[in-house]
């Protein structure tokens, strides 16, 4: 770390600080108002004030040393006669020295250029280029050569005419003529007012004025020209930022990205300001000390001159443009890398193969500049992810986002309707994860006085039903050894801690929360370290993690066992808190009977969901259905090679005879492909060849003038193909669609309608449209926003861990009719011992309530399912299944179902 500077160094860096620079202009100003006795009021105020710049600048100027320009040295000098203009000399001179005061004093304006120096430089540099001297050379002698000829000639013909204003005089002179001749070129207005003058006259007038049109035009030009030229040289300055955040790479397609990273910080804007309550919790209470969270300042690196469209918009104020090449030095200091907290480096999708080798210059190049900001890297290929790591260092997060969009996609097949969960989730608008740490060795003893009983363990029920009366969810927690810090200009960090979903269960045996005592529903206090949660913003979780650090962040223990009381009685109370646990028991999963699944077209997330569906559908059987189309971005056979398709002897495609390829778990995968336009036909014909498919998925690729476009056609052929009958279909069928935008591809649902495809029953055909472009950048902004949550989205999305699930009642009966009203803590209290942590009800309209808020309970008849955190393989394992068409509806109304561990 590089040593700190000098106290007096560090105010003198705040004199190149917008507010202190429009300060300082405004007191210049006032000082030089013609106001009789304002400057002898306020003299010892400009004295002092002035006086300390002056000290301060005199500072910079020592320490820069030879660097010094002579720019620095004549603004110090005036400075200094500044200064002395303060002074009241006009009692030390005589009445004649005297004089020359009001012109010192004048001076001081000259000081308003220092805080306008690097305009004023790019300004100059531009208009002394040698091209512009030409150009304002020649309209100069142009104008000055026509009003001299035309001064000649009315001197010669002696034409008596009013030239000054005065009225014709017979003493005009010739340096009248001139400067009448002038004014017809510079104005039109200065055109003679009517015809009654001599002829000569009327016709020189009419002349210089449509010749000074065209001039003034001339010097418009050039004068926009000069202006567009120092907007350009603007953009070739530094930002000025400091713990900013960076995005690197094709900034100009990264809209949603920048969008969300500014809609997250707006929608935090509350923590950029200290609150009084924190302040008086700190200075009395002696709770945690008060944070300051910055201003959403980021910088954006390119390849383009213009800045990108987007940028226009009202809240992208604080967002600047550079170009520049990311892996060039010049290019980062441009950007202000050196000061960065956090960057975003993006793949340039028209690199093809090489876009892992061009990221990994840029981080690297990065990191010569900035070894303490976190870096998240885009990578293409999972093989490189260990590579670009390697480069990055500590602080560095490779995001494999094929891997996490091949998983996301297979999560919407075996969980049909969590798409709106996703979409709240991921984005700004709804609740999300949020992580917060505890700093500090302070923090962490505090932490650890609150364990109880010999273990000095805390109860996650407890902590979790306190959390829940601050509006968090809380899902799991952060396990540790060594007390985390964070180092000024630093973003938190969570490299050494260990992530515990879900703490109503035991963690895996020999896993490292194991290891540091981890059991189902107790925390070890002297190794918490952080929290992971549900919330609106960071705000709720960062409220409830001082209220843990204070002691009352922990609900009593009488409270915690009996969640469901209310104020209106216990006995109502008691009943209240029975029924919820009556109807929290027969909610169990749906079991999808995903079984055979058609894929149509190519993306590169298609070979991490073949691989997700291979591990978690046991037996799975793929038909894959891929064009020749797009060889120019990635050839058949690389595309072929990424799926695991050995080559054919003779090199040839595989075509419509298809080629089989084995998968993890006895599942299988049938390759076929096409040379044309029409691929939703073969997959018809391909698919028609076996037992139906349970469930279909159109891939966005992302070659063609409009990707929704091929997509929506596509889905259009499939649906006419089941609606005439061609195409077999079961008694129920999931329709997955890759959109660029989801919005484009709403008016297909309309044209895929189940009645006419021959399902029984409108939820027989489900179709989900989901954007994997959109969540990509939305989890690139909330992997470098929130500490932790990639690895928390590896465990969610992956196998072994914790996962999302759906979990449903049972449907009525005829003529039963579903009674009482859940509240979110009763449903919350009901389902712990079941290892179960509630997130979001889904109601009969379609609409997920994730994180509700507190307000009357819902009446259990309009939940439609519940979206829980809960390790899916033990609700199978333990028969909590809903039973499909045909079972028994007594089945799932059994008794609660035992509590779930490893």
């Amino acid at each position: 770390m590089a040593p700190r500077q000098p106290l007096l160094l560090r105010l003198a860096g705040g004199l190149e600080t917008r507010p202190v620079k429009a300060a300082l202009s405004l007191l210049i100003l006032v000082s030089v108002l013609p106001a009789p006795g304002l400057e002898d009021r306020l003299r010892p105020y400009f004295l002092g004030i002035f006086g300390v710049e002056l000290l301060l600048r005199a500072a910079l100027l020592r320490q820069r040393g030879r660097e010094r320009s002579r720019l620095d040295v004549v603004l110090f000098a005036f400075d200094v006669i500044a200064w002395l203009s303060f002074l009241p000399l006009e009692r030390l001179l005589d009445a004649h020295a005297a004089h020359a005061l009001p012109v010192l004093r004048l001076s001081r304006l000259f000081l308003l250029l220092r805080f306008t120096r690097e305009i004023a430089i790019d300004l100059y540099a531009i208009m002394t280029r040698r091209e512009l001297l030409e150009q304002f050379g020649l309209v100069t002698l142009a104008v000055w050569g026509l009003a001299f000829g035309a001064s000649v000639l009315l001197s010669h013909l002696a034409i008596s005419h009013d030239y000054d204003g005065r009225g014709p005089v017979p003493d005009a002179t010739f340096l009248d003529r001139i400067w009448w001749s002038f004014r017809q070129l510079e104005s039109a207005d200065n055109l003679v007012a009517n015809l009654h003058v001599h002829p000569v006259v009327a016709v020189l007038s009419l002349g210089l004025t449509m010749v000074g049109v065209f001039i003034t035009s001339f010097i418009i030009g050039i004068g926009a020209n000069v202006v567009d030229q120092v907007v350009r040289a603007a953009r070739r300055r530094p930002v000025g930022y400091a713990g900013h955040a960076l995005v690197i790479g094709p900034v100009h397609e990264a809209e949603m990205l920048v969008q969300e990273f500014v809609r997250l910080y707006e929608r935090h804007r509350a923590l950029r300001s200290i609150r009084l309550s924190e302040l008086w919790v700190w200075l009395v209470r002696r709770g945690p000390p008060p944070t300051r969270h910055a201003l959403p300042r980021m910088a954006l690196l390119g390849t383009e001159d213009d800045p990108p469209a987007y940028l226009y918009a009202p809240r992208m104020r604080w967002v600047a443009y550079r170009k520049g090449d990311s892996a060039r030095p010049e290019a980062l200091g441009l950007v202000g890398a050196a000061g960065a907290k956090r960057a975003l480096i993006l793949a340039r999708p028209d690199a093809g193969p090489d876009a892992d080798a061009v990221t990994a210059m840029a981080l690297s190049s990065f990191r010569t500049q900035n070894r303490r900001g976190h870096v998240f890297v885009e990578v293409q290929e999972s093989k490189n992810r260990d590579l670009l790591q390697a480069v990055g260092g500590p602080g560095t997060y490779p995001l494999d986002m094929q891997r996490f969009l091949g998983f996301f996609l297979c999560q919407h097949l075996i969980t049909p309707g969590v798409e709106a969960l996703y979409t709240d989730l991921m984005t700004a608008d709804g609740s999300e994860f949020y992580t917060h740490i505890f700093l500090g060795e302070e923090a962490v003893r505090t932490v650890a006085a609150l364990g109880e009983g010999p273990g000095g363990e805390i109860s996650f029920s407890r902590m979790a039903r306190a959390a829940c009366q601050n509006q968090v969810i809380l899902a799991g927690v952060f396990l540790g050894d060594a007390a985390p810090e964070r180092r000024e200009g630093e973003l938190v960090s969570t490299e050494g801690l260990v992530q515990w979903l879900n703490p109503l269960l035991d963690p895996p045996e020999g896993s490292p929360a194991w290891a540091l005592g981890a059991r189902a529903g107790r925390v070890p206090a002297r190794r918490l370290r952080g929290l992971i949660g549900v919330s609106a913003t960071y705000a709720p979780l960062r409220r409830y993690g001082r209220e843990l650090l204070m002691g009352r962040g922990i609900a009593p223990a009488e409270a915690a066992d009996g969640a469901g009381a209310r104020a209106d009685g216990e006995g109502a109370a008691a009943n209240d808190a029975g029924a919820t646990r009556a109807w929290a028991a027969t909610l169990s999963p749906r079991q999808s009977r995903l079984d055979r699944v058609l894929v149509v077209g190519y993306s590169p997330a298609l070979p991490s969901l073949l691989h997700a569906l291979a591990q978690f559908v046991p037996g799975i059987e793929v038909t894959l259905v891929l064009g020749e189309r797009g060889d120019e971005r990635m050839p058949l056979a690389d595309r072929l090679a990424s799926l695991g398709v050995a080559p054919a002897p003779d090199g040839a495609p595989p075509g419509q005879a298809g080629a089989r390829l084995d998968l993890p778990r006895g599942g299988s995968a049938t390759v076929y492909t096409q040379h044309g336009h029409d691929l939703a036909s073969l997959a018809v014909r391909c698919a028609a060849r076996g037992a139906p498919a349970s469930a279909a998925v159109f891939l966005s690729e992302p070659e063609g003038l409009d990707r929704d476009a091929r997509t929506a056609m596509r889905l259009i052929r499939f649906a006419r193909a089941l609606e005439s009958g061609e195409l077999a279909h079961g008694a129920r069928l999931h329709v997955l669609a890759e959109f660029s935008s989801v919005a484009k591809g709403e008016h297909v649902r309309s044209l895929l309608d189940a009645g006419k495809c021959g399902f029984a029953g409108p939820d027989r055909l489900r179709l989900s449209l989901v954007s994997t472009e959109r969540i990509k950048n939305y989890f690139m902004v909330h992997s470098a926003f929130v500490p932790g949550v990639t690895t928390l989205y590896d465990e969610l999305l992956g196998e072994g861990g914790q996962d999302l699930v759906r979990i449903e009642a049972p449907p009525p009966g005829p003529g039963e009719r579903v009674n009482g009203a859940i509240a979110f803590e009763e449903l919350r209290a009901a389902l712990e011992p079941r290892g179960v942590i509630p997130m979001a009800l889904e109601l009969d309209d379609g609409a997920v309530l994730l994180n509700p808020e507190p307000g009357p309970a819902l009446a259990a008849a309009r939940i439609r399912a519940v979206y829980a955190l809960a390790r899916g393989r033990d609700l199978a394992a333990h028969g909590d299944r809903q039973p499909e068409e045909g079972e028994g509806r007594e089945a799932a109304r059994g008794e609660q179902a035992p509590r779930m561990s490893a």
